[in-house]
């Protein structure tokens, strides 16, 4: 217990409404995947403009990354730091790569150097819940 306490001392909650751009559609309890989670701002802040890039043009090559299994975007609430949140799920952390290095995963890599400000990246080993 204590060493549980002292590993989340630090820890920090972001709440979002979610919205699924690919289904997590054939997980199993138990099944090990990789999770890449970015907090980020937009490229012209919280305009219609680029909201309506980031949803209409950014999310649409994201989708196409080879062995993505799940994607959700979100707005973080009131007292965040960023704006967006997507969480995008692998097989496994070669997989992500071997995505991010594919020709639609250079094309993302370049549409995030216009899109995305301000990005705060996590990569985890997980695991499948529900």
């Amino acid at each position: 217990m204590a060493d549980t306490q002292a590993h989340l001392k630090d820890l920090k909650t972001q709440i979002f409404d979610g919205e699924i751009i690919v289904p997590f559609e054939n997980r199993k309890p138990g099944q090990k995947c990789f999770l890449m989670a970015a907090e980020f701002n937009l490229e012209g802040g919280n305009s219609e403009a680029a909201e309506k890039r980031y949803r209409e043009h950014h999310t649409g090559i994201a989708r196409r990354l080879p062995g993505l299994r799940n994607y959700m975007i979100g707005k973080l609430g009131a007292g965040s730091d960023r704006y967006r949140i997507a969480l995008l799920a692998f097989d496994s952390a070669d997989a992500f790569r071997d995505a991010y290095r594919s020709p639609v995963g250079a094309e993302l890599i370049k549409d995030e150097e216009a899109t995305i400000r301000d990005a705060r990246v996590s990569r985890l080993d997980a695991r499948v819940e529900v």
